[in-house]
């Protein structure tokens, strides 16, 4: 009898675990929001639990353009305070570089956001309505890209450690000959930690970073730039933008991100900078957890705003 009792037991917490394994399961879904040339690049999208429609939270990791995916990029104490708030968190790769020119990168990251406008409420339970979108260092500018065309805007920007431009001074190109040194795939979207950044410091360190974004030297043709400069392409209607950054950021300096600002300030756009000691990306947020409530606190105000 005690050992049929504990076979029941046994059952019983089996059949409680598969339960929870299943309903945790059935908040995070992966899928596809674009193939290219057979290369499916993928997103990962976290519900809360919600009977109504939630708004949405799309975010693009850092990692230079050049390293970096989905599953690591995101800050897991951002994920739990935004699902907590009722807010859906999508996690989206994108195509990398050198593989990859900016060009295209910034179709990738656009093309989530119109994915989510037009399927994403027949495919989760989220409000389409309620858009906004963030990232981290490289990430944070691929965000702020998301704003240019208004008609695919999203209704807010969070950007975090972003770069703000593309600065060529000081900058000499290097020798073009020692990319025949790098074995390129056809496409990259989901970049380990460890190979790609190794490319990117080799990359860097070499002087070819920037050619190896955008497939022509900067230095010598400048002019080129204007696609993917934000003052070039910030129009009016560019969404509220929250700017979250450290004063002593060791990649992005304060003077850009706060003439950035500034120069969002003069165009009349909602925009506020939000300043913390140091960190980058989620170092960041490791050293100020605090940005985190900083960040909920913007996003619902701009939902709020769009109540039905």
């Amino acid at each position: 009898m005690k050992t049929r009792s504990l076979l029941l037991t046994g059952w019983l917490l089996f059949c409680l675990m598969f339960a929870f394994s299943q309903d945790a399961m059935s908040k995070k879904h992966d899928f596809i929001y674009k193939s290219i040339n057979g290369h499916d690049i993928m997103a990962t999208i976290y519900l809360p639990d919600s009977d109504k429609k939630v708004p949405v939270f799309i975010y693009y990791h850092g990692g230079g353009f050049i390293f970096g995916n989905r599953h690591q990029g995101l800050h897991s104490e951002l994920i739990d305070k935004l699902l907590a708030n009722k807010i859906a968190v999508v996690s989206a790769d994108y195509r990398l570089a050198p593989e990859t020119k900016l060009k295209e990168i910034l179709k990738d990251v656009s093309d989530m956001v119109k994915w989510i406008k037009i399927k994403g409420e027949g495919r989760f339970n989220i409000d389409t309505g309620k858009i906004a979108v963030g990232g981290a260092s490289a990430g944070g500018y691929l965000a702020f890209t998301t704003g240019f065309n208004p008609q695919h805007s999203p209704d807010a920007i969070v950007a975090i450690s972003a770069p703000t431009g593309f600065s060529t001074a000081g900058i000499k190109a290097g020798d073009l000959s020692l990319l025949k040194n790098i074995k390129k795939d056809s496409i990259v979207s989901y970049g380990d930690y460890t190979t790609r950044m190794d490319l990117w410091r080799y990359l860097g360190k070499n002087g070819l970073a920037l050619y190896e974004l955008f497939g022509f030297d900067p230095v010598k043709e400048p002019y080129k730039l204007k696609p993917y400069t934000l003052i070039d392409n910030v129009k009016t209607g560019y969404p509220p933008t929250l700017i979250v950054h450290a004063k002593k950021d060791w990649l992005v300096k304060l003077e850009d991100v706060d003439a950035f600002y500034k120069f969002l300030q003069n165009k009349k756009i909602e925009s506020e900078l939000y300043l913390v000691e140091n960190g980058h990306d989620s170092n960041l947020i490791d050293r100020h957890p605090e940005a985190i409530d900083k960040i909920i606190t913007f996003l619902n105000k701009q939902f709020n705003k769009k109540k039905k």
